[in-house]
């Protein structure tokens, strides 16, 4: 248990750390914090930006979508109907100094996310766990709760997702690099239509959740890409 202690006191020090250098306008008097023995630890990750649609594509996507010399994306179901269709993933990793549990008998997490979307359709989420190479961890399982509405340039859409995180093969903890968010859309349109090559999708808000310890928070000033 002290062991424990100490991993949750230098984390909620590192958590203080990274805010500082996720958010350049972070100000000691901003600063909101509560810590509570015995509750849910929650600590602030940050925002990462827009990954913009030409980036997000997956290898199959591509084929359905031809950039224009505007830099905007056609889009062309070439007849077919698209069910279920994997447009793309985001991707978070150097995630493995903020989250490495193995050695600490912690069996789940949770990834709160504020998910930004100013493209042009609604998604089902799922996703992986990745290692320090990009490939999926095997044995480690990773839950999406979300729905996220679809959106344009002028007025993206918010939706908030829960990520899930357990190991199906120990319950002594485990570590890893990062996850990937992959993208799916219920049913494609059956028409041809553009999409501007200057929207894409953002994670804001991104809170990591242990599910035993301490409760920390840290309060910071709002950002003008929110």
């Amino acid at each position: 248990m002290k062991r424990l202690f100490l991993f949750l006191l230098l984390l909620s020090v590192m958590a203080l750390s990274f805010s500082c250098h996720v958010e350049k306008d972070y100000d000691l008097k901003d600063i909101d914090y509560e810590i509570n023995a015995g509750q849910q630890l929650l600590v602030p990750i940050g925002s990462f930006p827009t990954i913009k649609i030409g980036d997000l594509l997956s290898k199959d996507a591509k084929t359905y979508f031809n950039e224009n010399e505007e830099g905007d994306y056609l889009f062309d179901s070439q007849g077919k109907t698209l069910t279920d269709f994997e447009l793309g993933h985001y991707e978070i990793h150097g995630l493995s100094f903020f989250v490495s549990l193995v050695h600490f008998k912690i069996p789940h997490i949770k990834f709160y996310i504020k998910v930004k979307n100013s493209l042009p359709f609604a998604f089902e989420l799922s996703s992986h766990v990745l290692d320090e190479n990009r490939n999926p961890v095997e044995g480690i399982s990773a839950i999406v709760d979300a729905s996220i509405p679809a959106g344009t340039e002028e007025n993206p859409a918010y939706g908030d997702a829960v990520i899930n995180i357990s190991s199906n093969l120990t319950a002594d903890g485990f570590g890893f690099d990062g996850f990937n968010i992959i993208l799916k859309v219920k049913q494609m349109p059956s028409s041809a239509m553009a999409v501007s090559g200057g929207v894409g999708l953002a994670l804001k808000d991104v809170r990591l959740q242990l599910p035993e310890g301490i409760t920390f928070r840290i309060k910071k000033k709002n950002n003008s890409d929110e």
